[in-house]
């Protein structure tokens, strides 16, 4: 049995483990603190999510504006064609007329030639300048009574097997007559081929190469000619000063270096008076094929 003293000692420790117990496990511990709440995450681009996930060492992608600039409007290209029928119907054949004699250095014949030509492109529904062009190829002096080797006759080179068709009079030398036949003769050849080259290649006789030499690079001569004159004719209608009488009389008549042969045609001639022409040919066997054919072919 244990002493007083001892008994005293023993319970003084139980109940300072009385005490040790009730603050460690009883109602007085501390209450932790409040957690603050989470903020609600925003839905997320899913482009911006692969932006963000790409690699740091990968390129940015360019950048695209939001609108594109409008692109400026394109220039306005005006149909020479259209002009030159405008032109014509306000100056009738003088810019034409003007053109064919600084060409031709023969005033007297292209004021006629002009008139004609300007005529014929409005009934055959053909450019002026493209008739003009097919007379200056043929016919660049503007002579009239000119005969080729082949035969062919006047200002367009009519051969003589077309006299007096296509509603035209039979006098190939006359301006008007002869421009009437070759106008009527290419507005044929294009109803027929349904091509503009095509048409000037028959014109010219290229049917097979063979009786004209090198006759393919015939269209385009033709249709540069008719390029340039009718850039031409609408620059000298653009001068609002120019005459065209007085431009017409300026223009310095080309002389010939030697006179061609001349050959004295008969009573059956191509010309319309009553006394023999005379018709310059080009060649003397130009002037034999001419005769014979007025001779035997048409009569």
């Amino acid at each position: 049995m244990l002493s007083p003293t001892r008994q005293g000692r023993a319970l003084d420790l139980c109940l300072v483990a009385i005490l040790l117990a009730s603050s460690a496990c009883g109602a007085g511990a501390p209450a932790a603190p409040l957690a603050a709440p989470e903020p609600t995450p925003m839905p997320v681009d899913p482009s911006v999510a692969r932006r963000a996930k790409s690699k740091p060492g990968s390129r940015p992608a360019a950048f695209t504006p939001a609108r594109k600039p409008a692109p400026s409007p394109a220039p306005t290209r005006m149909d020479s064609t259209a002009l030159e029928r405008a032109v014509t119907k306000e100056h009738a054949h003088w810019p034409l007329a003007v053109a064919l004699a600084r060409r031709s250095g023969n005033p007297d014949i292209a004021e006629a030639a002009a008139a004609a030509l300007v005529h014929e492109a409005e009934r055959m529904r053909l450019s002026p300048s493209l008739l003009g062009a097919v007379l200056l190829i043929e016919n660049t002096p503007l002579d009239p009574t000119a005969v080729s080797s082949q035969g062919a006759i006047g200002l367009m080179q009519v051969m003589p097997v077309h006299r007096g068709n296509y509603g035209c009079s039979p006098d190939l030398v006359q301006v008007e007559t002869n421009i009437c036949h070759g106008a009527s003769i290419l507005k044929h050849m294009v109803r027929r081929t349904k091509s503009m080259p095509l048409a000037l290649k028959r014109y010219n006789g290229c049917v097979r190469s063979r009786n004209t030499p090198r006759c393919h690079r015939y269209p385009g001569r033709v249709l540069r000619t008719a390029s340039r004159l009718r850039h031409e004719i609408l620059l000298i209608a653009a001068d609002s000063g120019l005459g065209y009488e007085e431009a017409l009389a300026s223009i310095p008549r080309k002389r010939n270096g030697s006179p061609r042969p001349q050959l004295a045609m008969g009573a059956d001639s191509v010309g319309t008076g009553s006394s023999p022409s005379t018709i310059s040919c080009a060649s003397f066997l130009g002037c034999l094929r001419h005769r014979w054919t007025l001779k035997y072919q048409l009569r």
